[in-house]
């Protein structure tokens, strides 16, 4: 294909959680996340799609300017929301023709240097790869729906943990994508989506002491997650085969909403170089 990697990244001009950096100026922080991302591809070929959903034309003339030497596409929606946005990626990501590897990126995630290449290559040589991300997240030593057996594997002068779960901004392949965007577009109705990777990554869903460690400890948040993945997508645990979700370890990128921030100095000091 003419292209090593499709992106499609949803942008709203919204703030709607507590971002780690910029937290009263969107459009500062899309640019530097977008700055970081960038750099963080190196010498691949992306094509992006740049959902723009209820932008003002402050953010088109932005993506203008950064994106002036890249393919790209702004793909402008109404304020459709965010189940409609995730949906509208993935029609996007798998009626494209221009690569196999394809990207879900959210508009504040900052990304460290070559951390997309170093992803790329991961799905290209690593062992058993289905999805990568670059987001190593508080959760996955502190949730107890990460509390499972783990695998690692060194590549691209990265350490790289199996684990259950992580957020909507993932790398895939178009291949994978097209056997699981059913399941995935059950996000769009209602369901949890670390319910979906747990079916996605098998994981706790075939525990019955799974379902009743939660239940007792009162869990309310890891018992309401299999709930989820019950309600919505029971028809799902058998249908599908078993998908590895592999995690940077450290992370090399971030999702900025504090509360899950690892390492937050460090992602406060790279926000600062891609802010100036």
């Amino acid at each position: 294909m003419k292209f090593d990697l499709a992106v499609a990244w949803r942008v709203y001009p919204g703030i709607s959680k507590q971002p780690l950096i910029h937290a009263n100026d969107k459009l500062q922080l899309v640019r530097t996340c977008l700055a970081s991302f960038l750099q963080s591809v190196g010498d691949l070929k992306v094509k992006y799609y740049l959902i723009l959903d209820g932008c003002p034309p402050v953010y088109e003339a932005m993506i203008e300017t950064l994106f002036a030497h890249q393919a790209y596409t702004a793909v402008r929606t109404d304020a459709i929301g965010n189940h409609r946005t995730f949906a509208l990626q993935i029609d996007l990501l798998t009626q494209q023709q221009e690569a196999e590897l394809v990207y879900f990126a959210e508009d504040d995630y900052l990304y460290a240097p070559h951390a997309m290449k170093k992803m790329v290559t991961l799905m290209r040589t690593g062992k058993k790869v289905d999805f990568a991300t670059v987001f190593y997240s508080k959760d996955i030593v502190q949730h107890p729906i990460h509390d499972h057996r783990h695998s690692i594997q060194w590549n691209a002068d990265t350490l790289w943990m199996s684990d259950s779960s992580t957020c909507l901004t993932f790398l895939t392949r178009k291949t994978t994508l097209l056997a699981t965007k059913d399941l995935l577009l059950t996000y769009c109705r209602g369901n949890n989506d670390c319910a979906i990777w747990l079916i996605l990554t098998r994981t706790h869903i075939y525990n019955p002491f799974k379902y009743l460690r939660f239940a007792l400890a009162q869990d309310k948040e890891s018992w309401n997650i299999l709930k989820m993945a019950v309600k919505y997508s029971f028809k799902y645990f058998f249908g599908l085969q078993r998908y590895r979700l592999w995690v940077a370890w450290p992370g090399i990128g971030t999702h900025l909403e504090t509360p899950t921030v690892m390492e937050a100095p460090k992602w406060i000091a790279l926000g600062k170089q891609f802010s100036s």
